[in-house]
């Protein structure tokens, strides 16, 4: 019959490929579609796997642990998915239909000849995502810290978090208060902050290894500062000449120097528009990543006769 652990070691393996993209790309959301599958079918079967079953003979047989005549074949996802709402309440309608949308365009790009995946965005889909991955996890007694690694385990729990807690309405007093503030400032005054407020880079990465990344203001519409720590990163990319890793960065404050804004935590900063997390681009040594030992190709003798040779050739002139 079909087992729900090995639904979930398949969702884990998946869940892994996907990290090993930029979260941008194509190839990471496929991942974490076919991630989104496992976990529904692994989530059902948990409480029974005839619920996984599709409605013939042989298929409920086999997931009452009875030898069927003919393959049995498991349900259709969208059926699962109903399922899986009967069973878990608490997993929102709105998140079952993210991961509908997920693996729909998933299905269509393996069997369509139209891109469906590239019209998504990850940073749209994947709040949702992860409050899904979380309630299914604990639906089925399962750890999300190893479905998707701790890393991001404690990100997921940190955006499900934010996406419970309402801050929409304090959030946009908040930025009204300090939108107003500003706007009722003489014009020659509103030109002095905009230009004290104004910084030379883009990103920047701190000495206690925070990221710093440049942010259009939501009060102002001058650039403040978002702060965030990393929470993962890609594997090792080749971009032209160079390779490098995307890290993942979680933001935790934002602060605008021009009008005074300041918003603090990943619930406040969802509320006021900012994405759960974003990337910025490592460059990685060669001789690091490849364990390249210079000295292997390196003739010191060599070395040695040719600045012997220029020593000799200058003491002659």
């Amino acid at each position: 019959m079909w087992s729900s652990q090995k639904y979930f070691t398949k969702g884990q393996l998946y869940w892994e490929h996907a990290t090993k993209y930029e979260r941008g790309s194509e190839q990471f959301l496929l991942n974490v579609a076919f991630c989104c599958e496992f976990v529904v079918r692994g989530a059902i079967t948990h409480v029974n796997p005839a619920l996984n079953a599709a409605n013939d003979s042989d298929s409920i047989l086999y997931a009452s642990g009875i030898a069927p005549q003919s393959p049995p074949r498991t349900i259709d996802l969208r059926y699962a998915l109903d399922r899986l709402q009967r069973i878990a309440p608490e997993i929102t309608k709105s998140e079952l239909e993210k991961v509908a949308v997920l693996i729909e365009a998933r299905n269509t790009e393996l069997h369509g000849d139209t891109s469906e995946i590239s019209g998504i965005s990850a940073k749209e889909i994947m709040p949702s995502i992860y409050a899904f991955l979380i309630k299914a996890c604990k639906v089925s007694s399962q750890e999300i810290s190893i479905l998707i690694g701790a890393e991001e385990a404690k990100q997921a729990e940190e955006v499900a978090k934010a996406i419970s807690n309402d801050r929409n309405a304090r959030v946009r007093d908040w930025i009204r208060i300090h939108k107003d503030r500003f706007f009722s400032l003489a014009p020659d005054l509103q030109k002095e902050k905009r230009e004290k407020s104004k910084v030379n880079y883009e990103t920047a990465v701190l000495a206690s290894g925070r990221h710093v990344k440049v942010e259009k203001c939501p009060s102002c519409a001058e650039l403040g500062l978002l702060m965030g720590v990393p929470v993962g990163e890609s594997s090792p990319m080749l971009r032209g000449q160079e390779i490098v890793k995307e890290v993942r960065v979680s933001p935790i404050s934002f602060v605008c120097k021009c009008c005074d804004l300041n918003i603090k935590g990943l619930d406040e900063l969802m509320s006021a528009k900012f994405s759960h997390e974003y990337y910025a681009l490592n460059e990685i040594d060669p001789i690091e990543h490849f364990s390249i030992d210079p000295m292997d190709y390196i003739d010191v003798e060599e070395v040695a006769r040719e600045y012997g040779s220029d020593m000799y050739d200058y003491q002659d002139e």
